[in-house]
């Protein structure tokens, strides 16, 4: 819009003209020159008409993140690695820095120290099992001497009956009483019984002594196999797995570099442990079998020599049934009888007080199971919170790890980098900041008095002037914070679609979209001049004559006003020429309507 100044400065060029020439003395009067005027200025008119409201009010805004982030690593450190710069676009996921490796030293020494501490853990646990099943020998030790002490005392009730038949048959040979029929049947049935019991007893020899040959071979083959292992040796290797385990472990804890050298002098003294320390318990196991075999054999042994006399004292019962003289060898044989008998019944009873004194040490031996087996549940416990305490130490390490990287969570694209390589840098640092750019979001300002044009969802044209390009768009969010020092409020707007030329900070230009059927009065922008008292006015022509007219002015556009007063339909404004008119001032129209006016003849 321009102001009107060019007419008074042509109107003084022509009067000087005029003047000129009179001086010039051209043959012009003085009175000829008061009669020239000048003609009335060509224009172009267009009639007012109400059209339907195409333009609306123009709000500045710029283009604006939809989402803006900004990364730090979540631990301190060097910054080791950045692998990107300002505008370059990154996906989601991808890796955009990390700290220097060294920041993870002190978490992979504990993890190292307790893989360490497993590994012990589980060699401890390991010779306690063994250990502990060592003592399960000792629970079929108890069965054997439970079963010597059944035997024994059957053979203790056996001497008695015997020195009870002893003493009834030396009583019965001293009495010099014949025997009755009655008599002989029942010395016959004792001899019987004790024929039986020989035979049982001569059965069970017979499998005691192969037992002992089975035993017998078992021991040899130990023997041959691993020598004569003695606990001292067992106790030295031991010693000697522990001390190289030791100074493995102290070479780990003091975190140097390289591989450890005590490795394979561990491996070493624990291989020659477990080699002595299975021999040892093998050589133990066979001895306490083949010991317990040759006592069984003695049992047989001594059970079958009982049952032999046993059934020589009835035989001769049955041949002595009459009753002899006192003074005769037969009453002297049934009082030797007795003597073998109480003799018989002494040993067995010596005999089963030996085998119940075993059964007693086997048992006190047993008992030891229980702290054996407290050993193997607290070694597993030790195992089991060192496992733990490992992976808890593991998982440490992988999270620092993950704290040391900065891996983006959008795609976008790097709006600023905060830090270099080499720099210290940690939770605090703002070291890279990533804009999504899709989808395209502007903010712009609006008036407190047009905010309720504003709705959500409504249509809006934008406007990118420095890439002269415009875009449709949707209204997204109405911000609800009153901007007291400008008295507007944010509204966001998104553009649909990729637009990668669009990019954060670019200054844009929205219109909102009238959908309605309003119509108002538009007239193009050049036919409002501006006054220099800040008012607007138009030129309204009528019979060849132009009128000033002051009118107030609403939408607007490049090429566009919308006048809200000041002209009514029907006026016919000056579109063409206005800027060289004066109020009051004959024009001749030459183009009405954008139709050139033919002249009447």
């Amino acid at each position: 819009m321009g102001k009107h100044a060019g007419k008074q400065s042509l109107l003084f060029i022509g009067v000087m003209m005029l003047v000129g020439g009179g001086v010039a003395g051209c043959g012009v009067t003085g009175a000829s020159a008061k009669q020239v005027s000048l003609p009335p200025e060509a224009v172009s008119i267009q009639t007012v008409q109400m059209s339907k409201q195409t333009i609306g009010d123009t709000y500045l805004g710029t283009v604006t993140p939809y989402i803006q982030t900004t990364l730090a690593p979540a631990a301190s450190g060097k910054l080791s690695q950045l692998n990107v710069r300002v505008g370059e676009k990154v996906q989601a996921g991808e890796t955009l820095a990390a700290l220097d490796p060294s920041t993870v030293v002190q978490q992979q020494n504990q993890a190292e120290e307790a893989n360490a501490a497993v590994l012990s853990a589980q060699q401890q646990y390991a010779d306690a099992k063994a250990m502990y099943n060592d003592n399960i020998n000792a629970e079929q030790q108890v069965s054997s001497a439970q079963s010597a002490v059944t035997e024994q005392a059957a053979a203790v009730k056996t001497a008695q009956v015997n020195l009870q038949k002893a003493q009834l048959q030396e009583q019965q040979t001293l009495s010099g009483t014949a025997t009755t029929p009655e008599d002989s049947s029942a010395l016959q049935a004792v001899v019987q019984a004790d024929q039986q019991a020989l035979t049982s007893a001569q059965k069970q020899l017979d499998i005691a002594q192969s037992n002992l040959t089975i035993l017998k071979q078992s021991l040899d083959t130990a023997q041959q196999e691993y020598g004569s292992i003695t606990e001292d040796q067992v106790q030295k290797a031991s010693q000697a797995y522990q001390e190289a385990l030791s100074h493995y472990q102290a070479w780990q804890d003091g975190a140097f570099a390289g591989t450890n050298p005590y490795a394979s002098l561990v491996s070493a003294d624990e291989t020659i442990y477990q080699n002595l320390s299975n021999g040892y318990n093998t050589l133990q196991q066979a001895e306490q079998q083949y010991n317990s075999g040759v006592q069984s054999v003695a049992s047989a042994q001594s059970a079958v020599a009982q049952a032999q006399a046993n059934l020589a004292n009835a035989q001769k019962g049955v041949a002595d049934a009459a009753p002899p003289a006192s003074d005769s060898n037969t009453a002297q044989q049934a009082k030797v009888a007795v003597t073998a008998a109480e003799a018989s019944l002494k040993q067995a009873q010596t005999q089963y007080d030996a085998a119940v004194t075993a059964l007693n040490m086997a048992k006190k031996i047993a008992a030891d199971k229980t702290q054996a087996k407290q050993t193997v549940d607290n070694a597993e416990s030790t195992l089991r919170q060192n496992q733990a305490q490992a992976d808890a130490a593991q998982k440490t390490l992988q999270v620092q790890i993950q704290d040391g990287k900065v891996v983006s969570p959008i795609s976008g694209v790097v709006q600023a980098v905060g830090a270099q390589v080499g720099q210290q840098v940690g939770p605090q640092t703002s070291l890279l900041t990533i804009a999504t750019t899709s989808p395209v979001m502007v903010t712009i300002n609006v008036p407190e008095s047009d905010i309720g044009k504003v709705h959500v969802g409504g249509a809006v044209n934008v406007s990118v002037p420095s890439l002269n390009q415009s875009f449709s768009g949707k209204v997204m969010t109405i911000h609800p914070q009153l901007d007291q020092s400008t008295n507007q409020y944010a509204v966001d707007v998104t553009i649909p679609g990729k637009h990668s030329q669009i990019l954060p900070g670019l200054q844009v230009q929205a219109q909102l979209v009238d959908q309605g059927s309003k119509k108002v009065i538009l007239v193009p922008a050049d036919a409002v001049l501006s006054l220099q008292g800040g008012a607007e006015e138009v030129f309204v022509e009528n019979k060849g004559v132009v009128h000033s007219r002051i009118v107030q002015v609403g939408s607007m556009s490049s090429t566009e006003y919308q006048i809200t007063s000041g002209l009514k339909v029907g006026d016919q404004i000056v579109v063409q020429g206005q800027n060289l008119l004066s109020d009051g001032d004959k024009v001749k129209v030459v183009s009405k309507d954008g139709s050139a006016v033919v002249a009447k003849q």
